[in-house]
């Protein structure tokens, strides 16, 4: 669900001299930040969870370091009413896959969180099913295998108000922001619409397996996501399979940073030594 009412600001490029190749940081593009090819040999595109923003990746650059260049993935054509989602899972994903381009086509990880993962699976599975360039890894965290019904279905039958109170208490929205009814306003339809795309991923789901190595996140408490239904993953997992059950609930990344990061970091190391 969401964290943060807007996106964090641009890191700085590493280094003095303007990098070879950039995504600029405008409204409409896919990417938060610029892009340096210098910085390591491997990128982490992050998606982030429904009604939320790139700030979900806010600091992750710092945590890793500079083996991984951390860039956070704008969703394509999002509006506040949702209107991006009535295009349906496969144009959203298409869309992406052609916003990012060929940062898609360099080593590069995808971490998806919550709807982010769904994001993440499919973009992979789009991917896999043209032959074009798979991420070395995908990391999924806080979601259920992609052909179990999404945890929050039941979430299109709450009032306004019972879903602020219900986000409130598994820790999706601070409690402060229940105060901004304008901004609550606009994240409602938003979280609405973007819950509604994950529920209808599972109808007509086929079955197919990824060749490339799947790592799952999951917080030991999440209200959300059961172990058994992360555990399910590795049904799609072709190329090697990993299950990271982390203190916390279904933020574990804010919630137990430390141990995340050093996962997350074991993982990127092989890499960036490539």
């Amino acid at each position: 669900m969401f964290r943060q009412p807007s996106d964090p600001a641009r890191r700085r490029p590493v280094g003095g001299a303007p990098p070879a190749a950039v995504v600029c940081n405008r409204a409409r593009a896919s990417v938060a930040q610029p892009i340096d090819p210098r910085v390591g040999p491997v990128s982490l595109l992050g998606l982030h969870p429904a009604g939320g923003s790139t700030a979900f990746f806010s600091g992750w650059q710092r945590a890793l370091g500079e083996r991984v260049e951390v860039v956070p993935v704008r969703i394509p054509g999002r509006d506040p009413a949702g209107g991006h989602c009535r295009q349906g899972l496969p144009g959203l994903v298409a869309a992406l896959e052609r916003d990012l381009g060929p940062l898609l086509e360099r080593p590069h990880l995808l971490y998806g969180h919550s709807m982010g993962a769904l994001l993440a699976y499919r973009l992979a599975r789009r991917r896999a099913e043209h032959g074009r360039r798979l991420p070395e890894r995908l990391l999924v965290g806080a979601y259920p295998a992609p052909h179990l019904p999404h945890p929050l279905q039941r979430a299109a039958r709450l009032t306004d108000a019972e879903l602020v109170s219900w986000l409130v208490d598994f820790g999706s929205l601070p409690a402060a922001l229940r105060a901004d009814t304008g901004w609550l306003r606009e994240r409602i339809s938003l979280v609405r619409a973007e819950i509604g795309l994950c529920a209808g991923n599972s109808e007509g789901f086929t079955h197919r397996t990824l060749p490339c190595p799947v790592e799952v996140f999951s917080g030991e408490d999440d209200p959300l996501v059961s172990a058994a239904s992360v555990a399910a993953w590795s049904e799609h997992a072709g190329g090697g399979f990993a299950l990271h059950r982390l203190p916390g609930g279904h933020f574990f990344p804010r919630e137990s940073k430390d141990a995340f990061f050093r996962r997350l970091g074991d993982l990127v190391a092989p890499l960036a030594a490539v």
